[in-house]
C-alpha cells in the first residue's frame, strides 16, 4: 500500500515547453525536462534565414496525479507557464545542412491542491520560479526537395529551475542530454511535422536518484485555407511520451522508493495565422488520452507568438518556426 501510494510524491514542477507543461513521474517531486507535446506545431526541421527569432509559448495546464492504473492519487495541479526561446541562424553550412542553435528559457507557476496525507502536506501549496533551460548548441536542417526537410541536433538541459526535498518544485534536480530528429512538409496545402526527443537523464547528485530515460514523439497536420483566408492554417495535434528506462535509487531518500514509468498519450487541435513578414500567432488545445505514472494533461491552452528579432535576408514566413 505504502509503495502504490507514494508511487508519485511527485510534487510538480512544469517546464515548458516549452513548453506546454505536462507531466511527472521520474524522482518524486521533479518534473520531466519538457511536457508532452513540447513541440506540437512547430515545422522545426524547416531552415531559418540568417538572423535572431524570439519565441514566446504562454500554456495552461491542470491535471491530476494518476497511478499505475490511471486512476486519481489525491493531488491535483494548475501550472500556469511562460517560456522564451531564442533562435540564432548564423548562416552556417554544416554537413551539407543549415546549422541554428537555441535556448529556451521556461518560468513556471507550480500551485497543487493535496488531499492525500501519503503525498505530503494537505492543502494548497504553490511555488514561482524559472525552470530548466535548454541549451540547443547544435542543430542542422536539410533540404531533401523543395518544402522537404530533415533536422537533427543536440542539446542539453541545465539545472537551473527550483527544487527542493519534498518541495513543490518547478524543475527536476538532475541535468539531460537531449537528442532530438525531425522532418516537416509544407507545401502549398500542407503543414505537416514530426518531431523525436530523447531525454538522456543523469542522476541527481543530492538525493542518488537516478531518472529513467524518457522518449516524446510529436506530429502536426495541418490543413492550409488561404482561399477561406490568407495564412490562415487549421489541424490535429498529438503527442506521445513514454518513459524506456527504470528509475532507479542509489540513495536513501523517499525510503528506497522508486516510481513507475510514465506515459503520456493525447491529442488535439491548432489553429495558426501567419501574418507575414516573420510574425506567427498559434493558439492549441489539447488533452491526454492516456495517463500513467503522471500528472495528467486534462485539458492545455497554449498561445504562442514568434516575431524575427533581426532578420540579414528577406523573411520567409512558411519556414519560420511557429511555436515551441
Amino acid at each position: 500500500m505504502l509503495k502504490q501510494q507514494m508511487k508519485q510524491v511527485l510534487a510538480l514542477s512544469l517546464f515548458s515547453v516549452t513548453v506546454s507543461q505536462a507531466v511527472w513521474a521520474l524522482e518524486p517531486g521533479a518534473a520531466p525536462q519538457a511536457p508532452a507535446g513540447n513541440t506540437m506545431g512547430i515545422p522545426l526541421s524547416a531552415p531559418l534565414p540568417p538572423g535572431l527569432y524570439y519565441t514566446i509559448s504562454n500554456k495552461m495546464l491542470n491535471g491530476q496525479l494518476k497511478d499505475e492504473n490511471g486512476d486519481n492519487m489525491g493531488l491535483k495541479l494548475d501550472a500556469p507557464a511562460s517560456t522564451s526561446i531564442f533562435i540564432y541562424t548564423p548562416g552556417w553550412k554544416v554537413l551539407g545542412g543549415d546549422y541554428r542553435a537555441w535556448l529556451a528559457v521556461p518560468f513556471i507557476l507550480a500551485e497543487e491542491e493535496i488531499s492525500n496525507p501519503m503525498l505530503g502536506k494537505l492543502g494548497t501549496h504553490s511555488n514561482t520560479n524559472i525552470a530548466n533551460i535548454d541549451i540547443h548548441f547544435a542543430d542542422i536542417s536539410w533540404t531533401l526537395a523543395p518544402g522537404q526537410f530533415v533536422s537533427a541536433g543536440l542539446g542539453a538541459i541545465a539545472t537551473t529551475g527550483s527544487w527542493e526535498l519534498g518541495g513543490t518544485n518547478t524543475s527536476g534536480e538532475y541535468w539531460s542530454i537531449n537528442p532530438r530528429v525531425g522532418y516537416s512538409l509544407m507545401n502549398q496545402d500542407w503543414n505537416l511535422s514530426f518531431e523525436s526527443h530523447y531525454f538522456y537523464n543523469f542522476e541527481n547528485d543530492k538525493t542518488k536518484y537516478d531518472s529513467g530515460d524518457e522518449f516524446f514523439f510529436d506530429a502536426t497536420v495541418l490543413k492550409k485555407l488561404d482561399s477561406i483566408h490568407p495564412g490562415l492554417q487549421i489541424g490535429p495535434i498529438g503527442y506521445v511520451r513514454e518513459q524506456v528506462t527504470s528509475d532507479e535509487n542509489n540513495g536513501t531518500a523517499y525510503y528506497g522508493h522508486e516510481n513507475g514509468k510514465a506515459r503520456q498519450i493525447g491529442l488535439g487541435v491548432q489553429v495558426l495565422k501567419d501574418f507575414g513578414r516573420g510574425l506567427f500567432v498559434g493558439v492549441s488545445w489539447s488533452k491526454d488520452l492516456e495517463t500513467k505514472n503522471a500528472v495528467s494533461n486534462d485539458g492545455r491552452f497554449a498561445l504562442n507568438i514568434s516575431v524575427p528579432m533581426y532578420m540579414k535576408n528577406k523573411p520567409q514566413p512558411a519556414h519560420l518556426p511557429t511555436e515551441f
